[in-house]
């Protein structure tokens, strides 16, 4: 977030520019001298905060703002006691507060207004409000020229793809789906030799996150066609073997898909359990279509994803099958056995998936 700092100096630097024609030199350096100090401390809060010591990086915030009411970033310490709030699971009281920064800094400092519309989103998705989800990511997207440009070309598209695809809008989460993948090809180019492998893996993290705070069994099925769309870049965040990235990718996908385990494990009754099951059963076998090909090495993220999905295969195979019962398979799971079995494909489905990543041949990698 420091782009913001820098954004709000410089936009405020002409008129500071006006008061220092008239002061003296030394007066003059104490001004820069404090507002040096005061960029200092928000940026190691941030950093306390990217280390996702939520109640500590809010507790910095929230000093910062007592000492510095003035100061030209105030609004962003705002901004990471929003994000701090949000880490530490308080969505609602995070997202009035987003919604207030946006609203004191829509005229003046718009980049901290953008940047608090979109994680906006992140906090009314763990609300379980879609709409208000989708609404708060269109209007950050119509604010992209505020917003660092991994975030308006890639990150906001992703979860669109995903919101709508929750929602069963097929056609929107196609469109974004696809607007997103053209996004990072075109952050690649202007980056160039300047793309860091942590800062695409914080981008494949940030695209990949999807909140299961409410996630149950009326929503199951939804959320896995959501899930289907972006799991590949919390797997392409794995592939980067980044050291601050990575594990929060596999920490990601492990939570979900063991959220999504005890969903079925804890089903009302067999036939639920065999639904959930059968959905859980497609997500699985996609998220293997990203596995490395025999004979790639795969790094100690992935072998930990990896097993921990045959893990998950196998209790949820204990579950389904565990009775001697058979389930009902999902559109998807008949097609892929069908497949197996050399029989002609059925019905396609509806959404499809992103293409299999091939390691050496993903430029995105």
């Amino acid at each position: 977030m420091k782009w913001i700092l820098i954004a709000s100096v410089i936009l405020l630097s002409g008129c500071a520019s006006l008061f220092e024609n008239r002061m003296s030199e030394e007066e003059v350096a104490q001004i820069r001298a404090q507002k040096a100090s005061e960029e200092a401390e928000v940026v190691n809060a941030e950093k306390v905060l990217e280390k996702t010591r939520f109640e500590e990086a809010r507790v910095l915030f929230r000093d910062f703002q007592g000492r510095h009411s003035q100061s030209v970033f105030f609004q962003q310490a705002r901004l990471g006691e929003a994000q701090s709030l949000e880490g530490l699971g308080r969505y609602q009281e995070a997202a009035d507060l987003y919604r207030d920064i946006y609203l004191k800094t829509l005229k003046h400092q718009p980049e901290i207004a953008a940047l608090a519309l979109y994680r906006m989103s992140f906090a009314y998705e763990a609300l379980g409000d879609d709409l208000k989800t989708v609404a708060a990511l269109l209007d950050a997207r119509r604010m992209g020229e505020h917003l660092p440009v991994e975030v308006a070309y890639a990150e906001v598209p992703a979860r669109l793809a995903a919101a709508y695809a929750r929602q069963n809008r097929e056609n929107e989460a196609l469109t974004y789906l696809n607007e997103a993948e053209k996004g990072i090809s075109i952050v690649q180019q202007e980056k160039g030799a300047n793309l860091r492998s942590d800062w695409l893996a914080k981008t494949y993290v940030q695209m990949g996150t999807v909140s299961t705070n409410q996630l149950s069994s009326d929503n199951f099925s939804e959320f896995v066609q959501g899930q289907k769309l972006v799991q590949v870049y919390l797997i392409k965040a794995l592939r980067l073997n980044d050291s601050a990235w990575s594990p929060r990718a596999l920490s990601k996908l492990q939570e979900t898909y063991r959220d999504l385990y005890t969903q079925v494990e804890s089903a009302k009754n067999r036939e639920t359990q065999n639904s959930l099951g059968g959905d859980l059963f497609d997500l699985l076998d996609q998220a293997e279509l990203y596995r490395p090909m025999t004979g790639q090495k795969m790094n100690s993220y992935e072998n930990s994803f990896f097993a921990y999905l045959s893990e998950v295969r196998k209790k949820t195979e204990k579950i389904v099958y565990g009775s001697g019962g058979t389930m009902s398979l999902t559109e998807e799971s008949a097609k892929l056995n069908s497949l197996k079995r050399g029989l002609p494909q059925t019905k396609k489905r509806s959404i499809p998936l992103p293409p299999k990543v091939v390691p050496e041949e993903d430029p995105n990698l």
